[in-house]
């Protein structure tokens, strides 16, 4: 029994997009599960707070999908994490960038810094950590 060239085709089609459609969901899961976290939620708690940001970027102040593929920007390993996080405002968008630090059992945001679109050269200290 011989399947056609046609049918070949189709079967790599539709299994290409069986593998895409998986891959796409399987990383929003993870993005999702660290907009979870302590550390995630802290973070975008403080941006949202600070008069600076909201000055800049406008309220409401929106975190978008992040890449997972950037690990020298977004990574945790239980003790620390960094992140960088498209944000935007109903007057810019920009990338927050966040560092985080676990001390006995409990997360603490060391460092964050906005950087806005405008003036990808500037970056407004959000938390400085002495």
């Amino acid at each position: 029994m011989t399947i056609s060239t046609i049918r070949l085709v189709q079967i790599a089609g539709w299994g290409g997009l069986l593998v895409a459609t998986t891959g796409f969901y399987l990383q929003n899961r993870l993005i999702d599960k660290v907009r979870n976290f302590d550390y995630y939620k802290d973070a975008l708690k403080i941006l949202r707070k600070h008069p600076g940001a909201v000055h800049f970027l406008g309220e409401p102040i929106k975190d978008k999908k992040f890449k997972l593929s950037d690990n020298q920007n977004n990574f945790s390993d239980g003790a620390t994490a960094k992140f960088c996080v498209p944000v935007s405002g109903q007057k810019e968008r920009g990338f927050y960038y966040f560092w985080a630090e676990k001390l006995d059992d409990k997360w603490s945001i060391v460092k964050a810094e906005l950087e806005l679109k405008s003036k990808p050269d500037e970056r407004l200290v959000i938390v400085k950590q002495n």
